[in-house]
């Protein structure tokens, strides 16, 4: 079992610092915090060695040229192999996200391609190809209207 992670009220601080502006400076952070550097810098390296924090550059997919993006929902049989096939699917490329999930379906997986061909391709080529995939349901988004970042809880 994971050891659990306490983080107390300056690490909920430094972690909506940075949820605002990742790139922000030790220095800007201490003075943030009213802490020294040393310390801005030890609490950050602590949340990110710990999993807690994340620094990442994300890209909007479609101002990147992305315009087939769709939620597949999996039905797995046998139902024993659910982690194999949600393995296989972290390792393409185009996928964003995997779940195991609960009620009709045994995985939800989000997709990104350049257009609906490339989608239908990697479907057939790459996700139907997948022993134990038995059967999926496809939903096309047609418009995002919102991209949101994870809010920073108060109460752990």
């Amino acid at each position: 079992m994971k050891e659990k992670f306490e983080i107390d009220h300056i690490d909920i601080r430094v972690l909506r610092i940075l949820s605002q502006d990742g790139r922000r400076s030790f220095t800007d952070l201490s003075q943030d915090l009213g802490v020294s550097v040393g310390m801005a810098r030890n609490r950050y390296n602590r949340l990110v060695e710990q999993g807690v924090l994340h620094i990442i550059g994300w890209t909007d997919p479609v101002k990147n040229g992305m315009n087939a993006y769709a939620r597949v929902m999996l039905k797995v049989r046998p139902t024993r192999r659910i982690r194999q096939v949600a393995e296989a699917l972290t390792a393409i490329e185009e996928v964003s996200f995997v779940a195991i999930t609960t009620g009709a379906y045994d995985l939800e997986v989000n997709i990104t391609c350049r257009s609906n061909e490339e989608l239908l391709k990697l479907m057939d080529d790459h996700i139907l190809t997948i022993e134990g995939v038995n059967e999926t349901s496809t939903t096309m988004y047609l418009q995002i209207l919102k991209w949101a970042a994870h809010t920073v809880s108060s109460s752990p």
